[in-house]
């Protein structure tokens, strides 16, 4: 048993990252006839930990169990790591942040004698980071200061906080320190969570998440202190107190239930389906629920920009609506699935070309999406394009002067899809930060109303990536390349030709 178990320790020691040296299988005992081999197993996916990867596989008719490979980069081989009668196998004992690869081939039996079949492509996974160690919390007055390790290989750190309604553990923020202050919270019990997190192809990945701490704070802020922190000019316009009645989709339920209610958002088949609020301000309800109470977590609720009223007699030409990006899709996380760079295809436009908005003030309005965009909001990483700021379009040329901006940075174009002076637009804004939570960055979705007569079934056979959206100097500076220039057809805009003639 000690001799076998040395054997497979040695093994795992040799099972390393993806080098470039030529893939040479291991020459085999016992071999079948190409014509008679099963085929190779399908849909090989991955459960990783930091120190174990669990693969599963689709099974294989006829098959009496199954092999698992290894590649071992000091002989330049797979080789054998173990036979299973299932369809998954957990190898363990491996390193963190490392890069290893497998194939799996389908068993026979032949008498007493276990027959390979066809082997797989070699499937890459890379384990994940460890947990940050010595993760702790420590209270003072109304704050919890959280710390912890180092991470080697780490780009920066998830701090998540527990939830008590949903009873899951939320993000509340990417840092890149190692050390984090929650300041004038309210008297109570806290949970934490931390982990590093990895930069790939652009985007974070979180890796392990660090066992929970708590911190109690026995006095803490006031409520109206906590509350003043997110939002000093607004009070909510839930009109029952603490007592929270259940939210559902009923307009003039909803209206009885909040005077800052103003409408109902739905795109089809997503979580993005639930109420539209509207403050004094665009602070509070970053931080506040629906019913007005606090979240530390800072889930908040979607609202619409405050600078333009919506009333049952007056709404803006542009309702510009903001919610945050929360990892389990809460808020408008799903709309950064329109960004083709994110997925690789235009798949989600493809089967979401519309999304519907129903107003408190009467009538339900289907908007067709017609841009989107990765925009920059901070001056020092480059250009920042102010697309919040434009509500109403008091003439042709304020009209037109905005929508070059929107379609020079668009990442996709409909030449189906068309707007003029006079149409209403729709317009979602979410965090999104492919950079780390350093570089302060969004994804917008533009959506126009359809006109009266138009059909909701939107042609979108002809819709195509633009390949070379304007963006911003960090943009370029991590990713290379630069603006080619105008390209999208002036067509997107009735009259905008015969304008920019007269005004060139």
């Amino acid at each position: 048993m000690k001799m076998r178990m040395r054997v497979l320790g040695a093994l795992l020691a040799g099972i390393m990252a993806f080098s470039a040296a030529p893939q040479i299988a291991e020459p085999l005992t016992v071999t079948a006839s190409a014509a008679t081999k099963l085929a190779a197993p399908k849909t090989i996916t991955a459960t990783i930990k930091d120190k174990s990867i669990k693969l599963k596989w689709s099974k294989v008719k006829g098959a009496s169990g199954y092999r698992v490979y290894a590649y071992n980069t000091k002989t330049k081989k797979f080789v054998k790591y173990k036979n299973v009668s299932g369809t998954s196998c957990t190898v363990s004992g491996l390193k963190a942040g490392t890069t290893y690869r497998f194939k799996i081939a389908a068993l026979v039996k032949s008498g007493s004698k276990l027959v390979e079949q066809t082997q797989s492509n070699a499937q890459s996974v890379t384990t994940k980071l460890s947990a940050p160690a010595n993760f702790k919390a420590t209270t003072s007055a109304t704050a919890i200061k959280l710390t912890w390790k180092k991470v080697t290989g780490a780009a920066g750190y998830r701090i998540l906080i527990y939830d008590s309604v949903t009873k899951q553990y939320k993000t509340y923020k990417n840092i890149t320190g190692t050390k984090f202050t929650f300041k004038n919270l309210p008297a109570g019990t806290y949970k934490f969570k931390v982990a590093a997190l990895i930069k790939k192809n652009g985007d974070v990945k979180e890796q392990m998440q660090s066992s929970a701490v708590s911190a109690k704070l026995t006095k803490g802020a006031t409520s109206a202190t906590s509350a003043a922190v997110a939002a000093k000019e607004h009070v909510c316009g839930y009109r029952y107190g603490t007592k929270k009645y259940a939210i559902k989709h009923d307009i003039e339920y909803m209206k009885k239930l909040s005077t800052d209610f103003i409408g109902w958002l739905t795109i089809k088949d997503t979580p993005i389906d639930f109420p539209v609020v509207q403050a004094t301000d665009n602070r509070f309800y970053l931080t506040h629920d629906f019913y007005g109470a606090y979240d530390p977590t800072k889930v908040g609720t979607t609202f619409a920009d405050y600078h333009v009223k919506v009333t049952a007699k007056q709404r803006p030409d542009n309702l510009v609506v903001y919610g945050h990006n929360i990892r389990t899709g809460v808020g408008l996380a799903k709309i950064t699935n329109y960004y083709p760079a994110r997925y690789g295809s235009l798949n989600f436009y493809l089967n979401h070309p519309t999304i519907t908005y129903e107003s408190a003030y009467g009538g339900t309005s289907t908007y067709v999406v017609f841009a989107g965009m990765f925009v920059n909001t901070d001056k020092k990483h480059g250009s920042v394009f102010k697309y919040h700021t434009a509500q109403n379009f008091k003439t042709e040329g304020t009209f037109y002067k905005y929508f070059e901006n929107v379609f020079d940075r668009s990442v996709f174009y409909n030449p189906a899809v068309d707007i003029k002076y006079g149409d209403k637009f729709l317009t979602l804004s979410t965090c999104f930060y492919p950079f780390g939570a350093d570089v302060d960055t969004r994804f917008v979705l533009f959506t126009r109303e359809l006109r009266s007569g138009e059909s909701a079934k939107i042609n979108t056979s002809k819709a195509y990536v633009n390949k070379s959206p304007l963006y911003f100097t960090y943009y370029y500076k991590v990713n290379g390349g630069k603006w080619a220039g105008r390209s999208w057809p002036t067509s997107l805009m009735q009259g905008y030709a015969a304008w920019k003639k007269k005004n060139s």
